[in-house]
Parts: structure tokens; sequence; C-alpha cells
């Protein structure tokens, strides 16, 4: 197996990193830095800009600039940039990992094609597939997807021998997770994980933004929220004030020149750590109750924790540390780096697999429960919430009326009791049950869970032996006895698809001809019912067709905007 790269695909900032013999190690991106903003751009010229080059245009072109695109992962999200076309989540990202990947192999010297790429634990499945599709338009053969907290372990105790309970603790831009693991010589056991994938330094810049707007309205009676380019001048201050309190007790908000009246306005607004952590207190506060949560999941006592790791950007505020501190009684470690550890523990993940590091072994868990829906809507659970894989466990139902000869089985992740509120993973149908009465047959669902996080669903009728199964992971899935593998994510594949043709033929509807919407709307009816059915042949063909359509309806998109411009 060839080399494989280990990548942090972050909320704010992005990092790849390498196995040097024994060694993991950052690559640096062509700037040389060792992280890469996870901002992407698109210019009035038609260039698409990543990473530094975006940011730093942010100012200029809010509109034509997307942030924090990890938020909308698994999402039916969709970002409408007017004359550059409509993308989906999963599009955007891979323009980061696009980069990402060019830059491993300018440094690296070789062309490289398969990665680890890290997730927040508390990531659903259908956020890990949009990952793992993210990958795949970049050019890359994901090889295995990675929980950040566990990425980050590996890579403090990767070098460390003997026994240690670890606790990581993972805040970064947009997600925060908590994971408790121990370590005996070369063998690591997830024990439990707890997070929020929406909280993390964003929110804080909000908190402090909507504190700085509000305080300028009330001084100048002038709201400045409606004005983007403003808007995002004050977001990158309010950031570098976030910045500075970690080791200031207090930074300055300014800009110059609000308007261009009479009597120029300037909006200055001094704010104080202590302010700040008022501010944010509540938000930390409820990570270190989930991390305690945590704990307390695997069996074990805050004074069982005897490691204390930090990763991601926003654990670096001082108001994490103390209380992290006060309630474990342990000071973090101080040699690793936040920005860059989830990156360097994939890189060993990806030699583990490889096979240069032959020695660890790392068992892992589910984050959350598995299950069936039942009658009424509800949700039974089959294998609780981390639960050490490998796992097996079945458990038996029957039917709901006389003579149902057969039954549905809605595979869902999630913890609420109702099954709606959760994730559903996938369904088949169960047909050749035995004739009686409801309540007579008995229908046996086993689920087994892997070390690489497939999930296998059995149904079978314990009189007739009559069975069906679903294979449900991050690349495919296999419907009853149909041999065909399902393309990472279709079916959310399609619907990004069908909303953004939509979006497409609704703007420039004046300059369709008749056919062609008569085909827009046939392909869009078509789609739409095998998205409802979860018709895996249907969406292969509509996911082709819709491409096609994408395709004419851009194309038609660069036409119209160059005819605009030749007549200006």
């Amino acid at each position: 197996m060839g080399r494989i790269i280990g990548i942090d695909l972050g909320t704010t900032n992005s990092g790849i990193s390498f196995m040097d013999g024994e060694e993991p190690k950052i690559i640096p991106n062509d700037r040389g830095n060792r992280i890469t903003p996870s901002v992407v751009a698109f210019t009035e010229k038609g260039e698409i800009l990543i990473g530094e080059a975006a940011k730093n245009q942010a100012v200029i072109n809010a509109e034509g600039t997307i942030l924090s695109v990890k938020r909308y992962m698994g999402s039916d999200h969709i970002f409408n940039l007017k004359q550059h076309g409509v993308y989906s989540p999963e599009e955007i990202s891979s323009f980061i990992l696009k980069k990402l990947k060019k830059d491993a192999e300018t440094f690296l010297g070789e062309e490289v094609t398969d990665a680890v790429i890290t997730v927040p634990a508390y990531f659903k499945e259908n956020q890990r597939k949009a990952t793992r599709e993210a990958g795949r338009l970049a050019g890359l053969n994901v090889k295995r997807i990675i929980n950040e907290p566990t990425a980050a372990a590996l890579a403090y105790a990767y070098s460390i021998k003997g026994k240690a309970n670890i606790l990581v603790y993972d805040l970064g831009g947009g997600t925060f997770d908590v994971t408790y693991l121990s370590k005996e010589n070369n063998r690591f056991t997830v024990q439990s994980s707890r997070g929020k994938s929406n909280l993390g330094g964003i929110d804080f810049d909000n908190l402090l933004l909507g504190k700085v707007l509000d305080n300028f309205s009330k001084e100048c009676g002038i709201d400045i929220s409606t004005d983007k380019i403003l808007m995002q001048q004050l977001r990158d201050q309010v950031e570098r004030a976030k910045i500075e309190l970690t080791s200031r007790e207090n930074a300055l908000i300014a800009l110059p020149f609000i308007t261009a009246s009479n009597k120029p306005l300037h909006l200055q607004f001094e704010i104080t750590r202590r302010e700040f952590e008022v501010l944010i207190e509540e938000f930390i506060g409820s990570t270190v109750e989930l991390s305690l949560a945590a704990i307390k999941d695997a069996g074990a006592k805050p004074e069982n924790v005897e490691t204390l790791i930090l990763s991601g950007g926003s654990s670096r505020i001082p108001l994490v540390r103390s209380m992290l501190s006060s309630a474990f009684k342990l000071e973090p470690e101080k040699k690793i780096n936040p920005e860059e550890v989830v990156a360097l523990g994939a890189a060993i993940q990806a030699s583990m697999l490889t096979g240069e590091v032959n020695d660890i072994v790392l068992t892992d868990i589910t984050p959350f429960s598995l299950g069936v829906e039942i009658e009424g809507g509800k949700f039974v659970k089959i294998l609780q919430a981390n639960t050490r894989v490998p796992a097996r466990k079945s458990r038996v139902f029957t039917t709901i009326s006389d003579n149902q000869r057969s039954v549905e089985i809605n595979i869902l992740q999630g913890e609420s009791e109702n099954a709606s509120e959760n994730t559903s993973l996938g369904r088949f149908l169960l047909s050749g049950i035995r004739d009686g009465k409801r309540g007579e047959p008995r229908i046996e669902v086993i689920f087994s869970i892997d070390a690489d996080g497939i999930l296998r669903v059995k149904a079978r009728d314990i009189d007739t032996k009559v069975e069906q199964k679903i294979t449900i992971n991050s690349a495919f899935r296999e419907y009853d006895e149909i041999s065909f593998k399902e393309k990472i994510s279709i079916k959310n594949r399609v619907t990004s698809l069908v909303n953004r043709v939509s979006a497409l033929s609704e703007k420039f509807d004046g300059f369709l001809d008749r056919s062609f919407k008569k085909e827009i709307g046939e392909t869009i009816r078509i789609a739409t019912k095998a998205i409802v059915n979860e018709n895996v042949k249907e969406l292969s063909k509509c996911l082709i067709v819709l491409e096609t359509l994408i395709g004419e309806l851009n194309s038609l998109c660069y036409d119209e905007e160059a005819g605009e411009y030749e007549q200006a």
C-alpha cells in the first residue's frame, strides 16, 4: 500500500500531515504555513481561491466568500453564488481538500491519492458520508474516517509508554467533542464520547460581535449589520480581539470612518478579558459539564483522569483551561500544539493502515445509539451509545396485525425516543413472514458493527428462516439481495443536485425553451420519487442526468453573464 496522508478538515482551519519514518510531521502549505484557513472564495473573474488567498479578500468580496462550510456538512444546504453557480457543502469542502492534496504533493514530490480524514466524534452518519464524498470529489480515496479526539490522543500518547487515563477536550472553530480513553502500552481503548456539533469559536465571535453592534447602535443610532463589507471587516476585528485576549487583559476593536457624512463616525470598542469571559462562560460551562458526563458514562470519576489533552484553537482561551483545571484538579499537557495535534494523529492512523506502524491497537466506540423504529413511531435501541466495537446484539420483535406477511425495518441512529427525531440510515423489507395472529411470529433483528464502523443489520423470521439484510458504512449500502454498491451518500447527493437544478432553472427561466423546461421538470419529478422511495438504481440514473443538466445550466449561466458584460 502506498503513502496515506492525514487530514484535519476543520471549521476554520485545516491541516495535513504524513509519517516521516516513525515520526508524524505537519506538511506546510504553499505559503509555508502549517495550517490553512478553511475558506473558499469565487472572484468576479471566475477564479476560485482557497485558504489565505480567500480569507484575505473576504472583506471586499463578502458575498463570494464561504466560511465555516463544515457546519453544513450532511445537510441539504445550498450555496447560491449567483453568476458562479450553485454548490453543495461537499463540493465546497472538496475545494479545500484539493488544495491540501496539491500542497502535500508539492511537498512530498509525489502523487497523493489516499487519505485519512478526521471528523468530530459527534458527527452523525450523514455528516461522515458527506466528508467522504468531499474527499471523493477532491480525487482522494478516503481510507478511514477517524474521530478528532481519538486522533489527538494518538498523537500525544504515540511515543509515551505505560498506562494512562486520558481526557481529550476538543474545542475548535465550529465543533466541540470530548473523549475519555485509556492507554495501556500500545493499546488505546475509547471509553466514551460526548459533544456538540455546533459549538465553537465562531459562536464566541458572534457573541462579541453582537455586543459591539449593540453598543455602536446605542451610541450612534446606526445599524451597520446589513452592510456586508463592514460586517466582514468587523468580524475580522472581533476574531483578532478574541485571540489577543488569550495573552492580554484587554483588546481594542476599531473601524474608522464608518460613514462618509459631514461628521465621520468611527467605531471603537474596548473589551477586557473578564468581560469576554462573562460573555462565553455559559458555553464553556456546558463543555465542562459534557466532559464530566463523558467520564460518568465510562463508569469513572474526575479523579481517574491522569492526562488532560486540549485540541482545537478555541481551547487556548484561558477560561477553558481554568474551568477544566478546577473540575479535574489537573493541568493540561503543554507539549502539544492544539491546532496541529489532530492532523498528526491522522498521520499515525494512516501509518497503521499501511502497516508502517503495526504495534498499536485502537478500539473505538459508537458515539450514538443504533436501533429500529417500532409501532407508534417509537425508537428502540439495540446498540447503546458508547458501545465498544466490534459489537453484536439482537432483539426479537413481532407483528402488529393478523396474517401480516411483511415488515419494514427502518434503521435509526440517535438518542430520542421518537423515531422521527433520529437519523435514518436505511430501510429494507422483510417479506415471507409466516401466517399467524398478531404477536405470534417471531422476527429477530441482529445488529453487528465492526472495527471500521461498518454496520450490518439482518432481520429473519425465526420460524420460516427467511431473512433480509443491509450493510451500512461510509462508502456504500447493499440493499436486500442486490449486489449493487450505492455511491457514497447518493441520496443526499441527488437531493442536493435537485435543489441546484431547481435554483438554476428558476434563475434562467426566461432563457429556457419549452422542451428544456419540460425535461428539467420531468427529471426533478423522477428524482424526487426516487429520493422518497430510496431506490438505489433510480437514484444512480438520476445522478447522471442531473449532473448533465447542471453542466448545461451552468454553461447557460456563464454565457448569459458574458453577454451582459459585452453589452455594458
